[in-house]
Parts: structure tokens; C-alpha cells; sequence
């Protein structure tokens, strides 16, 4: 694995809206950010009912917006400040504009860090006790939609997006077909306190936890803000009761003042994460994943959550040049990621490419439908 090793970065997770998607590269391009990886998405939010169909049941209570995921590595000494000129920069304190985080993680890849120009930013109040959950379920209906469980829940502003699961559903023949490959990706930002016990809720009222239902784990965020607009449409009073909750984390700089108490056998307190796997994200040309995705299998992993993202360059002589390219998530026990991760590279010295990276992170809480055996 030639002029490969791990090095430590800090990934950049900005959540805008659509409409933003331009502004923000811009904004990216400014301070020298010269790659961004971007994916499509949707952020679900509940309707506020004002029709006579709303209160009889007979229409969507959740409203959805067209979203745009950027992705960006940096070193991690510039991470905070980066962030903050984003919230800044994009006004993403106003409830609806969007969400940013930051995690930190190995990468694996040839690729320079190139360092951001921020020359002068306002410092702002960045949540550190805040976890990712991920959510992974078959679009078939196996249970009900876990953003629609997590808005009923208050747990966030649930961000979806579409992907193709490969693993479990390849090895059971012509019983395949009982398991949707379609998969929708949820995405929530919740207080570190809470997230067990809303992962156990999630699971249970979303129904993973029947045959085909999907999986669901958390990784760490460093620190991050989160979009409060829960709710869309006409409201009586000045602010949102989320806008309210927002305005008293960023007063008191943190978010354990309204952690709720789930039950967890008459303790006080959740149980302490344990993070025993490892979430590995590789990113490689469409035409190979399947060959990536089987190496990976035969070392360990159960399967895969395939998604496609663009890669654009923001480089000024190459400004208007896109790159597809096909985002694998997979979760492995610790003790299967160095051997998973060799099979990967392996594949890629083969084919000879060299357009490719391998993201870990810790993840924690894995429930799964289907465990491999």
C-alpha cells in the first residue's frame, strides 16, 4: 500500500438547504477548501395542522425540503474555527437554513490537507455533548419511516437519504426477494445523555427490530449546531418551542439541562456508550464497488450501505469539475477492521487506482436485524 498511512482529520458535515447549496460553496471556496464531497438528501419536519384534512388524518403530517450533505476534511487544529465561520457565514442560527458537525477520524488515502484561510471569525456557542445516530431501514415497510418515529419523539430534525444495502439479502437466495435492496438513511443529531435511550425508542417504534427492519448504531461528534425547526407553517407565537429549547443551549453552552430519563433498569443515569465497532466509509469509483463490497464481506463485514455522492473541485482552474463516485458504509467489530481495511487496499493496488480513501470512526450501540454468524 504505497505512499498510503492513516492520518487523523476532522470531517466537516454541513446539512443546508437546497436553495444555500451555491452560497456555500462559495463560502467553501473562499477559505481554500479545494475538494467537497456532496450528496443529495431531505430533511423531515412535522406540518403544523391548519386544514381540515390535517385534523381528520387524512393528509401528511410531515413536510419535506430538499437538502444538500457537504462533506469536508481538515486538519483538526482548524475544525473549530472552520465551523464557526460557516454558522456565521451561512446564518445557519436561523432555524431552517441548516446544520454543521464536526467528528474526528483516521483517513487512509494519498490526498494533501490543504490548511483553510480564515483570517478573522466570531466565535460562537458550539455544542460538545451532542452523538450521531444512524439509522439504516428498508424502504419496503418493514416498520414505520424512523424520521417520522424521531419528529413524534422530539428528537431532532431527522436528515434521509437513499442508498442500496448489499450483505445478508445477497446470501439468501431466491429469499432475497423478501428484503428490499433500497434502504433509507436517517441521520440524527441528539444530545450524548439521550442517545441510548431514543436509539431503544427508535428501534422499538420503527419496528428494526422485525426480520429485514434495518440496523441502527452512533458515532462521535466533536462539536457541532444543530437546525432547530422541528415544525413548519403558520405558528401563533414569536418563536418555536425548539427555538426556545436552542436559545437555552446556547445560553447555557451544552444540552444536558433537558436530557429526559429512559428506562434502563431503575438506574438514574444511561449506560455509559461503549464503542466496539469501527463505522468504515470508502469512497471508490462506480464500476468497482462490488468488487470492494465482497472483499470487505469475506473479511468480516456482514454488508454494506451503498450511496452515490459527487465529488466537486473547487479549485479555480478547475472549478466546474464533478466526479461520481459510490460511498460504502460498513460496521465492524474492532477486531475485524485492520483485516477488513487490507482487503480493501488490496483491491484497490490491483486495479490500480488511486482516486479512493477509507474513513473509521468508533461507533457504538450497533443493533442489527441480521448478525452475521
Amino acid at each position: 500500500m504505497k505512499n498510503r498511512e492513516f492520518t487523523e482529520v476532522t470531517r466537516i458535515t454541513l446539512v443546508i438547504h437546497h436553495g444555500l447549496c451555491l452560497e456555500a460553496l462559495e463560502v467553501l471556496k473562499k477559505i481554500g477548501v479545494n475538494t467537497v464531497m456532496l450528496e443529495s438528501a431531505r430533511t423531515a419536519r412535522i406540518r403544523i395542522k391548519t386544514t381540515l384534512l390535517d385534523f381528520l388524518g387524512f393528509s401528511d403530517p410531515i413536510e419535506d425540503s430538499p437538502t444538500d450533505i457537504i462533506r469536508i476534511i481538515v486538519h483538526p487544529d482548524d475544525a473549530e474555527k472552520t465551523v464557526a465561520y460557516l454558522i456565521e457565514k451561512l446564518d445557519l442560527r436561523i432555524a431552517g437554513r441548516g446544520a454543521v458537525y464536526a467528528q474526528n477520524l483516521q483517513e487512509l488515502s494519498i490526498r494533501e490537507i490543504a490548511p483553510v484561510h480564515i483570517e478573522k471569525f466570531n466565535k460562537v456557542t458550539l455544542l460538545h455533548d451532542l452523538t450521531l445516530i444512524t439509522g439504516i431501514q428498508s424502504q419496503s415497510g418493514s416498520g414505520e419511516s424512523i424520521s417520522k418515529v424521531a419528529l413524534r419523539l422530539g428528537a431532532g430534525v431527522p436528515i434521509v437519504s437513499l442508498g442500496k444495502g448489499t450483505g445478508i439479502r445477497d446470501r439468501l437466495g431466491l429469499l432475497r426477494i423478501t428484503i428490499s435492496p433500497e434502504k433509507e438513511l436517517t441521520y440524527l443529531l441528539v444530545p450524548s445523555f439521550d442517545a441510548n435511550g431514543l436509539q431503544n425508542l427508535l428501534i422499538e417504534k420503527g419496528k428494526l427490530n422485525r426480520p429485514g427492519g434495518g440496523f441502527m448504531y452512533q458515532t462521535p461528534i466533536r462539536f457541532g449546531s444543530v437546525d432547530p425547526l422541528v415544525r413548519v407553517g403558520y405558528q401563533a407565537h414569536a418563536a418555536s418551542l425548539e427555538q426556545i429549547i436552542a436559545a437555552i443551549d446556547d445560553i447555557k453552552k451544552d444540552t444536558s439541562w433537558r436530557k429526559r430519563i429512559f428506562e434502563n433498569g431503575g438506574n438514574s443515569l444511561p449506560p455509559k456508550t461503549s464503542y466496539t465497532h469501527r463505522e468504515i466509509c470508502f469512497v471508490c469509483p462506480f464500476e468497482h464497488s462490488d468488487d470492494y463490497i465482497h472483499a470487505a464481506m469475506d473479511c468480516g463485514a456482514a454488508g454494506a450501505t451503498m450511496t452515490s455522492m459527487r465529488s466537486l473541485n473547487l479549485s479555480d482552474e478547475n472549478s466546474d469539475e464533478i466526479t461520481n463516485y459510490e460511498n460504502a458504509i460498513i460496521c465492524v467489530k474492532k477486531e475485524d477492521e485492520a483485516k477488513v481495511i487490507e482487503a480493501i487496499s488490496k483491491i484497490s493496488e490491483e486495479k490500480g487506482e488511486t482516486d479512493w480513501f477509507v474513513q473509521t470512526i468508533p461507533a457504538s450501540s450497533i443493533y442489527a436485524t441480521y448478525k452475521k454468524k
